[in-house]
């Protein structure tokens, strides 16, 4: 797929989704603003702790959910008949 048909896939899905989706989409935009490649490999303790701290806030306020409730829906998702 080329970038011009991913920007499009890209469009469409954020015309259709809801509001936890688009929060989801924002926050993954903010946190790349600015950055480069190499970005990732300098990442200091302090911000690392920040972001972990910050992902253990979203799952309180149930923004998010953590591994384990994850790991539990797609057990009950593959028991779906139908998926398999």
């Amino acid at each position: 797929m080329n970038t011009v048909a991913i920007r499009k896939k890209i469009h469409e899905y954020i015309d259709h989704a809801d509001e936890r989706s688009l929060r989801l989409v924002y926050s993954m935009v903010r946190s790349e603003e600015g950055k480069t490649e190499t970005d990732f490999y300098s990442t200091t303790t302090e911000e690392m702790i920040t972001r972990a701290n910050s992902s253990l806030k979203s799952v309180e306020e149930r923004k998010t959910r953590n591994i384990r409730a994850f790991k539990k829906e797609i057990d009950e998702w593959m028991k779906n008949p139908a998926i398999r």
